[in-house]
Parts: structure tokens; sequence; C-alpha cells
């Protein structure tokens, strides 16, 4: 089918038919209608001929396009002036005076009103005595060509405005109108728009739109056609703005044919949008495709059958295709679509494709880099050559977006080190045979020393102290990085302090001289910033209290960014909501803020099954049912289900964040745990109460208390220990617990900054019952340093030692054991602990020590960065003794090693060799973990 889009909607013969009937009509309209007095004064209907006359020859004579007519009552002088309205305010006038007036001018501006100025107003009429006579009204308009007068007053009550207004006829004897209108503040143009609507209407200065509708469309969706058209009932009736909406309509690409048909009835204009819609895809056939799935190639589509046709979308499908070969390598690939009609309102879309071959980057080139090498500018880009694991890791394929951000992070890494003038041209790309090769052009520049650096401007508190914040004057070389990081923190300086407003303005001055870049910081702190109402929004099932009780900011405090930030933060720790936007938000006073906090709410309830495998525990099977905001409370439960070849654990646990809105915790447990030993079987049934509160500086306190009964089975007496069969003997073990601990790793999983440190003490018996009596004291702390080449250093030591408060009242699985992974790698799990001759005088059985140390010395470093996958050497050193024994140094169990860590899809991979430098009888040389999930 021919293609449309140039098409003209109506002739040109008709235009003219139809702007004489109009130039008629409106003649006709200015004879008759009383209230339009002025029209008929000889000045002013001499230039309404003139102007007729004008459009007349235009039409004769050139032709006119559908929607270029003269709108009605274009060329003609407004017969309408409004006086600026008097303020009424006990708070906020000046603020309000001039958002009132910036308002009204901006509004009648747009509906060709005039405006007295504000001045001239005060100057001829005065807001003492108000309103103004109509006598002063009639003088102030002697010297202007207009008939009527608004005039009113704009009175703040709390957060409403009321508007009152009144239109005097002037030159005429007909009664005044008036007009009353109240308001929400923030909604002050919406109601002045309304108020000149209706001035307007008044005075007949304009005929109205009566109804706006569309026809002739089937499958197109009214409301979807409806948002492309800019003319409203009740507003202007104007061809400028009714061609806007043909053309928007149009360019929709759904129809053949748009044409407006306008009828005139007694209340003002019925505006039709008349359509022809389009032809309906049938079907949609891809031929040539070989190394892509079709469904891969159809994905990208963005038309399907059953659909109207619309050839910017057809265009679009084809660049996506296109897009689509490049990004999985194929170049030169070529698309082409073709239409077809087997029925007049029927369209097949074929798509023909002639793939390209595939094509990877075979090397990157830096030309003019003297500052640093080749490899060093590579390590900043993610775009990389093909290497070995490309077909696992997708590198040395081509995408553009990321080598235009690759671009600007070499730029950053020179500005970064004292070359503020380098620049990075945008890479060349070539094709030699079946490779690409990418070129970065740069040219360095001087490299600039940081020079003198001075803070003016408004000063707050000590100056020494704000000097403090800039480490841009640590530095030897001049960084844009740090100079931004320096800026923000002042501004947050300044912002915690309530000044909401403030700006850091850093002015650079170059020394050519001696290459040093010179630095003045200009503070304007603004005034401060109070805190007026905090509102919140999209929390359809989380409580406003769970939300509320999170903020760091309070109503009528002053603004502070960095605890909106921080509050932020807290929130989507929460881990309720899928995002989280906590923003200022002004209000008609200056120094007045509202806060909104808008969140979207995301499931929190959770059901989950899995499988994983460990050295220890073998194939495991496990499973949750979790509700991690109960009831919208914030309250968290869950039910846990852990099952393997020689242990089970079910548990449930329940946890208050905030008691009654506090920062105290609360929580409980029930658990029954079995676990098969060498030597024993243990099936433990019990429950414990957690409290817990923030302290200091991220430094938390917990305690609890926890009641267990213990049995123990499959216990053997002939070859059995002494200590192991007096242990089955303790089947209940009453116990408070207490300890602090403090945790600033930047990520809970995989750590690469930061550290960890938990001390607890474990107290049973005595006062509290039971058949048990020790005290337990653990200390583990580990520590994470970042160094070169994405490369982690992680030192962890844990020390620990149980007292028997009682003659055999510690039962044996109470005492410690090393070996394993998270412990002393190269050992078995729990194979490092001191012997004890069995019943039979011959074997010996592991019965756990009263005192236990090891460290662990890690260094991590990056194997394939795009999948995540680490390498990593450990040393690790410790052991257990009895109590009996002394912390002898020359008795340490030792072993080293390497391993491989992947945060893979199924949940953080652990695969490590230990080797045990020092065996003893019976123990092996070296030994394979190997676990899917939990954390390293």
């Amino acid at each position: 089918m021919p293609d449309n889009s140039d098409r003209q909607i109506v002739s040109t013969s008709a235009l003219r038919r139809r702007l004489l009937k109009s130039i008629y009509s409106e003649i006709e309209s200015m004879k008759q209608d009383n209230s339009a007095r002025h029209i008929l004064r000889p000045r002013r209907f001499s230039e309404a001929i003139k102007i007729v006359v004008t459009a007349l020859i235009l039409v004769v004579t050139h032709g006119i396009s559908p929607l270029t007519g003269m709108a009605l009552g274009a060329g003609l002088e407004p017969n309408t002036i409004i006086v600026p309205p008097r303020i009424n305010a006990q708070a906020g006038m000046d603020q309000l005076l001039v958002l009132t007036d910036k308002t009204l001018l901006e509004v009648a501006q747009s509906k060709g009103l005039l405006v007295l100025p504000r001045e001239e107003a005060q100057k001829k009429l005065g807001y003492d005595s108000w309103p103004p006579k109509v006598e002063s009204l009639k003088s102030l308009i002697a010297s202007l060509t207009v008939n009527y007068v608004a005039v009113g007053s704009i009175t703040k009550l709390g957060e409403q405005l009321s508007l009152d207004f009144v239109v005097h006829d002037i030159l005429g004897n007909n009664p005044p109108k008036f007009y009353y209108q109240v308001s929400m503040s923030t909604e002050l143009h919406k109601s002045m728009t309304q108020m000149v609507n209706d001035i307007l209407a008044h005075t007949g200065q304009y005929l109205l739109i009566n109804s706006i509708a569309v026809a002739g469309n089937v499958r197109t969706d009214s409301g979807a056609i409806m948002r492309q058209v800019k003319s409203r009932v009740g507003e202007r009736y104007a061809m400028e703005l009714l061609r806007a909406d043909l053309k928007g309509i149009f360019q929709m690409g759904y129809f053949d044919d748009v044409q407006i048909l306008v009828t005139d009835t007694d209340k003002g204009k019925d505006v039709t949008f008349q359509l022809t819609e389009k032809a309906v895809i049938g079907q949609v056939i891809i031929k040539g495709q070989k190394e892509l799935e079709e469904k891969e190639v159809k994905e990208v589509m963005s038309i399907s059958p059953n659909t109207i046709i619309n050839t910017k979308e057809v265009q679009t499908s084809v660049e996506n295709i296109r897009k689509l070969y490049k990004d999985k390598g194929f170049y030169r690939t070529n698309v082409a679509a073709k239409l077809s009609y087997p029925m007049p309102d029927k369209v097949n879309v074929t798509f023909d494709i002639e793939e390209g071959i595939k094509m990877y980057i075979k090397g990157i080139r830096f030309v003019g880099n003297k500052a640093f090498s080749e490899k060093e500018l590579r390590k900043e880009m993610t775009t990389s050559e093909k290497g070995l694991l490309s077909w696992f890791t997708e590198s040395g394929k081509l995408k553009r977006d990321l080598l235009e951000q690759d671009r600007s992070r070499i730029g950053a890494m020179y500005h970064n080190s004292g070359y503020l003038e380098a620049k990075i041209s945008e890479p060349v790309i070539t094709e030699e045979g079946d490779w690409l090769y990418v070129t970065f052009d740069i040219q360095e520049g001087n490299r600039y020393r940081v020079g003198t650096i001075e803070i003016t401007g408004d000063i707050l508190g000590d100056k020494d102290t704000l000097f403090s914040l800039v480490d841009l004057s640590k530095e030897k070389f001049f960084s844009r990085k740090i100079l931004r990081e320096d800026v923000l923190r002042l501004t947050d300086r300044y912002a915690e302090s309530g000044y909401a407003f403030a700006e850091v303005e850093p002015k650079l001055s170059r020394n050519e001289e001696d290459k040093r870049m010179d630095l003045s910081l200009k503070i304007t702190q603004g005034h401060l910033v109070h805190i007026n109402r905090i509102n919140i929004k999209g929390n359809a099932r989380t409580r406003d209290r769970v939300i509320r009780r999170e903020m760091q900011v309070k109503e009528g405090g002053l603004l502070d960014a960095s605890a909106i930030r921080k509050s932020s933060e807290m929130l989507q720790r929460l881990g309720y909501f899928e995002e989280v936007n906590v923003t200022p938000e002004p209000t008609v006073q200056e120094d007045i803020m509202d806060v909104v906090v808008e969140v979207k709410e995301k499931p929190t309830g959770t059901f989950s099954i899995g499988a994983g495998y460990s050295s220890v525990d073998s194939l495991m099977f496990m499973g949750e049912i979790s509700e991690n905001n109960f009831l919208g409370k914030g309250q968290r439960l869950s039910l846990q289900a852990n099952m393997s070849s020689n242990s089970n654990r079910y548990n449930f646990s329940f946890t208050e964040p905030r008691l009654n809105d506090t920062k105290l915790m609360f929580g409980y447990d029930l658990y029954n745990w079995s676990r098969e030993y060498d030597d024993y079987t243990k099936d433990s049934t019990g429950a414990s109460l957690r409290f817990g509160y923030p302290i200091w500086n991220k430094w938390n306190l917990g305690w609890g208390y926890g009641y267990d009964d213990t049995k123990m089975s499959d216990v053997t007496v002939l070859n059995t220990s002494p200590t192991i069969l007096e242990s089955m003997l303790l089947e209940k073990t009453s116990f408070v617990r207490v300890g602090v601990s403090k945790d600033t790793r930047n990520k809970l999983t995989d750590a690469s900054k930061g550290w960890l440190t938990n001390y607890s003490i474990k107290h049973a018996g005595g006062l509290l019952g039971g058949d048990s009596s020790f005290t337990k004291y653990e200390a583990t702390s580990g520590w994470y340093y970042p160094l070169k080449w994405d490369t982690v250093f992680h030192v962890k030591g844990s020390i620990g030692y149980v007292v028997e408060n009682e003659e055999n009242k510690l039962p044996v699985y109470e005492k410690f054991y090393l070996g394993g992974l998270n412990t002393i790698r190269g050992f078995d799990s729990g194979k490092v602990s001191p012997l004890e001759l069995n019943s039979d005088g011959v074997t010996y059985s592991k019965i756990g020590g009263e005192k236990m140390w090891y460290g662990n010395v890690e260094w991590i470093f990056p194997i394939v960065k795009d999948i995540g996958l680490k390498g990593l050497v450990f040393f690790d050193i410790g052991n257990v003794y009895t109590d009996s024994q002394t912390w002898d140094v020359a008795d340490l169990r030792y072993s080293t090693g390497l391993g491989f860590r992947w945060l893979s899809p199924m949940g953080p991979l652990r695969l490590e060799w230990g080797w045990n430098l020092s065996p003893k009888e019976g123990e092996k040389q070296g030994v394979w973990d190997f676990s899917i999930g939990g954390g390293f």
C-alpha cells in the first residue's frame, strides 16, 4: 500500500470554503453579541475588517494547509485586564506575593490577557483600601482599550488559599461577576488557571470547546488516542492547538487518514477526530536466521500479529534485530523488512536476514599514553580482548555502550592523577580480516600538583575543622575525584547542621610556571531549614510506625542531609521495599520543608527449597518458610528444615526487631537437632530467648536465656571413653548468654574491606538449674584489607575457654573441636581434639578440649572477574587443649593450601585443599573441603 504520511487531509478548495464560512460567522457573531461591544468600536472594527480582507487574499491567492487558519479572535486586542490581587497572610507574605505575581503573569499571558504591573497598581489604586472603587477602575483604564477589569485578593489560611475575585464591566451596565475558590497552597497554578478561564468565558473573549471525541477507530484504544490531544473541553477553541493534536495522533503511526470535524452548538464547539485505521498484521515471518534461535529474534521485535501495522515499529524491529546480532558478536548482518497485503485490511511482514560473521576483539591499542602502561589502562576497562574463556565469560565481545563507559573510566584515571587536561578520543573500531581492533588516542597534557587551598565565605565553626575535611590537601597531585568528595563532605557538614541549601563552589586557578593547581572553596551556607511534616506514601501493607521509627530526622527538627541519607539506608536495609526515596519537599516558607518518604513494597514472604553439599554433611536438603514483615509490623517469622545423611535440624524462629518501637530487639527460637558423631548420636530439643540493643558506633549488645534437653545414644560402653559416658547423664542444660559484636564489612558475603568481631559468654547451671554447670568464653575477630590488583588480605583469629563449675558437669559436646573448612583446613571436621583412652584400654575417642585457639591468613585474588570466580592461598594454625595442658606453642597444628571461591547461581561455592604440615599417626596428609551455601 502507498505511504500516506504526507497526504493532504483536506483539499485546498474545501479549506477556502471553510475559512470563508468561519470569517462570515465571526463577523455576524461580533455584530450580534452585546457583550462584545468593544469589537464594534470604529477603530477595532476597522482592524477586524483588515484581518478578514488579508485572510481572504491569502486563501484566494495562496491557499492554506489544513490547520493554519486564524484562530477565533486572533489579531484582536484583549478586552480584559487583571489587577494583581492583594495578599493577606500572617506569615510568608513576601514569598506568596512573588509566587502569585509570577503565576498570574504566566497564566494570563498564555491566555492572551493583560496584567497590570503591581507597582502601577500600587501607585494608581493603592492596596490599603481594597477592593478599589469602580470610579478608580474607570480612571485606571481611561488610557487602555479594555472593557473589563478583574480585581481580587488571596488570603492564606494555614495550608489553604482563598481566591476572591470580581470582574467589572466598566463600559457597560452589566452587574459585576464574582468568583470564589479555596485550594491548597500547592495548587495555586491550577486555581489561577481555572479563574482566568472563567473570566475569559464571562467576557466573551473567545469560544469554548464543548466536547472532544474520536471516531473510526476499531482496534486502537480511544484513551491512547486522547492522550495525544492537548486541547481540553471548556478551554479556548484554538486552531493552532488542534493542528498540533492532529499531528500527534497521526504520528502514533496507526492511521492512514486523520480529519477534524467541527460542529457549532449553543454551548461551544464539538470537535471530532475522524480516523481511518491502517491494516492489521497477519503473519510475522523470519527468513535467513540460522545462528540464533527464532525465539530470540522475535523477542526483540516491537511488532506482533493481530496488531495495527506501524511502519516506525517495523523499522525499529529491523534495528533491534541488527543490534541483537551485533551484541552476539555477528557483524555485517543485513536485515530488510517487506510488506505484503493478502487482503486490503491484512498485511504480512517478512524479515529477510543475511547473517554476518562472528567477530571478536583481537586487540585494544592506545596511542599517546606515557603516564600509564597499556596494561594499567586495560585494567580500568570492562571491554577486553578475546581469551581462552571467552565462550564462558563473553570477553572479546564489542559493546559500544560499555566502550563509552571505558573511555570515561580512562579519562577519570588521568584526571584523578593530576592530568587535568587529558583528553581521550572516541574509540576507533577497525576490522582486520575477521577480527576487531579498538584504538584510543590519548592526549595527556600537563600534570598538575596540588597548590594552595583556601576556604572562604560562610565559615561554620572552626576553620581548621573544615580544612580537616579537605583530603585534597594531603595529596601530591590534583584529583578531580577527591575534589568532588571534598565538596560533598563540606556540603554534608553544613547540611548536618540544618543548612540544607549550603553550596560549596570550587574555583581552580592554574599556575602554569610551577604546574600547580590552586583551589578556592567558597561556601554559601544559606538559611537554616526545619522539618514541618514527614509524609509517607506507598506503604499499603507496612505500618507507618515501622517506617517512622527508622527515620533519623524528626518533625520540628533541623533538616539534616546526612540523617536523610541514613534514613534511606536504614529503610532499604529492612528488606521490605523495592524502592525507597526520602526527599525534602519545599513548602510556601523557604525555611520550612516537608520530608516525603515514598516506598514501593515488595513481597516479604518466601518459600524456598534447595540442596547443597559439604565435606561434613555430604548431600543436604533444605527448606524454609519465612515472613520478614509479619502483619506489616516488621516482625520476622521463619520455619527451617535441614536434612542430610548424618544430621537433621528443625528450627522455628520469631524476632521483633524493635520492641514497642524502641531499639530493643526481642526474639525466641524453638528447635530440634539430631547429629551423628564418630562415637555417639546427639538429639537435642530446646528453646531460647534473645535480646539485643545497639550500644555505640555499630557495637551491639546481645543477651538471652536458653533451655536444652539433649540425649546421647548409639554409645558402646566397651569402646567409649569415660568422659562420653559421663556426658550421657547431663541431659538438661539451662543457660544464659551475653555478648557484644561489631560488623563493619562492606559485604556480608565475599567481603573485601572492614572487620567483624564477636565476644560472648555462656553460663550454665548454678542458680539456673539443669544437669550441666559450666562457663564458656569465646572471642573471634576477622579483618579484610583491600590490596592492589583487586586482591584482598584476610586475617582471622579465634580463642575460647570453657570452665567446669562443678565436677563432671561439662558435656563433651560443649567442649572445643577444630578442623574443617571454617577453622583449620587440611584436617577433617572436628578431628583436632584431645584424645582419651576408651574403656577397652586399646582405642581412643576424641573428647574435645577446654581451651582452643586458631588463626587463618588468606590472600584472595580474582581469576575471572566477570563471573566472580576467585582463588586463594592460605595458612592456618591452632590447637585444642585440655584444662590440665598448657598453651603449648610447640604443639601447634599447621596447614597451608589453596582454593577457589565462586558466587555461583546456586549460592556461594567453596573448594579448598589443605596440606597438613605436621601429620600425626592416623591423620591424612591433605584434605579437600567443599561446600555450597553459606557465606565465606
